[in-house]
């Protein structure tokens, strides 16, 4: 079995495959989407949206704007970017309508990003196969005729390269580009899920907390 298994391994054969997938997808993608599917993808091995060290946070930031109002407060921001981007946003200004504007925005900048990343990895699950195909045929050339004791021996090897090629391109885009790719696609869905619902949560807590604000600053210019 061990050896069944090294008789399928070809670092030539799969050298050709890789590099020709990650410099095919480079040309149709550009350096810098491949950049960022990489670090989505290397995203996938640690842990997905943090989201009770986020709710401890936002917990912890609704608390202080109920003691001190937002202008003075001055909590710690959430782990999560969006999270953070909103909660510093309403401290600043202190506008419920500022929080559309910015989870729009940001969602838009997640969304396009994720997209972008699965698309690569879609892209490049085009191309393995087609690059598994021309180690296939490059493979067929080495079938020259000649002459010799090493000769069969050479064309089994040629014949092992090319079958192994068409065999990898298939591996590598079904095994490891197309499931990237979701894998992406459900990580980010599954991310913003868990953000909007915290972001939901602190826009009620805080429309709760303006609406006693302003209950009470009328209560005092009744009292005046």
């Amino acid at each position: 079995m061990p050896s069944a298994f090294t008789n399928l391994f070809d670092p030539g054969a799969l050298g050709i495959v890789v590099a020709g997938t990650v410099l095919a997808t480079v040309a149709r993608c550009g350096w810098r989407d491949f950049g960022g599917a990489v670090r989505a993808a290397g995203m996938l091995m640690q842990r997905s949206f943090q989201i009770e060290a986020n709710r401890k946070a936002m917990a912890v930031a609704i608390s202080a704007i109920q003691r001190e109002g937002h202008h003075r407060a001055d909590p710690a921001l959430p782990p999560d970017r969006a999270l953070g981007l909103m909660l510093e946003t309403y401290l600043r200004h202190g506008a419920l309508d500022a929080l559309g504007h910015v989870r729009r925005a940001e969602r838009a900048v997640d969304e396009a990003r994720r997209v972008s990343a699965a698309q690569v990895f879609v892209w490049a699950g085009e191309l393995a196969p087609v690059f598994g195909l021309i180690g296939t045929l490059y493979g067929l050339t080495q079938l020259a005729p000649g002459s010799g004791p090493d000769t069969s021996i050479i064309i089994m090897g040629a014949v092992s390269s090319a079958v192994l090629t068409s065999l990898y391109g298939a591996l590598l885009a079904h095994l490891v580009c197309y499931p990237v790719a979701s894998a992406i696609e459900r990580r980010g869905f599954h991310d913003e899920q868990n953000r909007e619902a915290l972001a939901d949560w602190f826009i009620a807590q805080v429309g709760i907390n303006d609406a006693a604000a302003q209950a009470r600053r009328a209560h005092l210019r009744g009292v005046a």
